[in-house]
């Protein structure tokens, strides 16, 4: 086109609106078609009944059935309900005994299992009463089968259970604030390591397998059941991402949890990450012994908690090494990356310049975790001097 032509045109006032309105109508009509898409998304999931990753949803009441106080809920996977939980077992409740109903003899003996929950009831009384107690009356959460893995959350701590037993549970009259009934029984040692008592926990499906130990593990394979819609699950979810510092040494955080240097080997990351995830277990002498370090457990005793790190950044198989053992293990003397401090009543680990231990003193740890038992994080600004220890570390590292 002639330019003068052109010149012309665009003097022209009516020329001047249509092509403003042409160039607004190709830079809007995308975004316009996007948040339409958007909004069709966010009805659909709405229909389905579905929550925002991250957020924890309070079940709806439901229909309910005859002789019952509450109606069952049926957990949905990558969904997070909250309910009502309760501790039990232990040396506080001694009627409860030391065997769970699972009829498997190897997960039956609780004491062994202290990744444990009970399914509880919703019948409005309790049948046992008058008879025997079955595994349909433990219908609070639906007859979760055997061996289910629940990721259960209370103040900030969160633990990988597992039902090996059932229950009555409190009975009608008995709610959180949400109007939720009690729908599990943790055992005692788990429920420590949680701060669960009579508390509101936020519960949600597992993947029964190894890979279900891994924080905040959600679920990956599960089908919904049919003519059940299935809510999206954010991409990453299925852990915490660990966070990363420049250089190569391990840093605490003011969570307690801690970050590992971007330029550290991939296996000092990976225990940064197992120590991360024991943040919230308890402390308990003898625990995480004769278990497979694959699996979460809800307490740890030292040398188990040095011997989970170790497995998993892939210097030690899957049963964990007594404080003795660790005086033998690996190479004699401090590592690059890892050290690991022990004598025959004590053990723990410094993890590229950050100790990883079971001692909660304020006179041996000054950070976040200070004063707070079990396996954390600790800072110091020497190696603890309260006993002699044998120092080794693995190869390599």
């Amino acid at each position: 086109m002639d330019p003068r032509v052109a010149y012309g045109l665009l003097r022209s006032r009516s020329v001047r609106a249509l092509l403003l309105g042409t160039v607004l109508l190709v830079v809007l009509t995308p975004v316009l078609v996007a948040g339409a898409i958007a909004g069709l998304v966010a009805e659909e999931e709405a229909a389905a009944g579905c929550t925002a990753p991250g957020l924890t949803e309070v079940p709806s009441g439901g229909a309910l059935a005859d002789g019952q106080y509450a109606a069952p809920l049926k957990l949905v996977p990558g969904r997070s309900y909250e309910v009502g939980a309760t501790e039990y077992g232990g040396p506080g409740d001694p009627s409860s005994g030391d065997y769970g109903s699972i009829p498997d003899p190897e997960q039956s003996y609780l004491p062994a299992h202290p990744d444990t929950f009970a399914e509880l009831s919703v019948l409005d009384s309790n049948p046992a009463n008058d008879g025997t107690f079955t595994f349909d009356d433990a219908n609070a959460l639906d007859r979760l089968p055997y061996l289910t893995a629940l990721r259960v959350a209370h103040d900030g701590r969160s633990m990988l259970l597992y039902k090996r037993d059932i229950g009555y549970g409190q009975g009608p009259g008995e709610f959180i604030e949400n109007g939720q009934p009690y729908r599990l029984d943790v055992w005692w040692q788990a429920a420590q390591g949680l701060g669960v008592s009579k508390s509101a926990v936020q519960v949600q499906l597992a993947p029964p397998t190894g890979a279900a130990g891994t924080l905040e593990a959600l679920p990956e394979t599960t089908e919904p059941a049919s003519g059940e819609a299935a809510c999206p699950v954010a991409e990453g979810a299925t852990s915490i991402p660990l966070p990363l510092v420049p250089g190569t040494r391990t840093r605490i955080l003011p969570s307690g949890l801690a970050a590992a240097g971007e330029d550290a080997p991939a296996q000092v990351k990976a225990m940064v990450a197992a120590g991360n995830r024991l943040y919230g277990t308890a402390y308990l002498y003898g625990a995480g012994h004769g278990t497979s370090l694959n699996t979460l457990q809800a307490a740890y005793d030292c040398s188990a908690a040095v011997s989970y790190l170790l497995h998993w950044g892939g210097v030690l198989g899957t049963g964990a090494l007594g404080s003795t053992q660790l005086e033998s293990y690996g190479q004699p003397g401090p590592g690059r990356y890892i050290t690991i401090y022990a004598n025959p009543a004590h053990a723990f680990m410094y993890v590229a310049g950050l100790r990883f231990d079971t001692v909660e003193d304020p006179a041996y740890d000054s950070g976040p975790n200070s004063g707070k038992p079990g396996p954390r994080w600790r800072v110091s600004p020497t190696v603890p001097d309260w006993a002699t220890w044998t120092v080794r570390h693995p190869p390599g590292l």
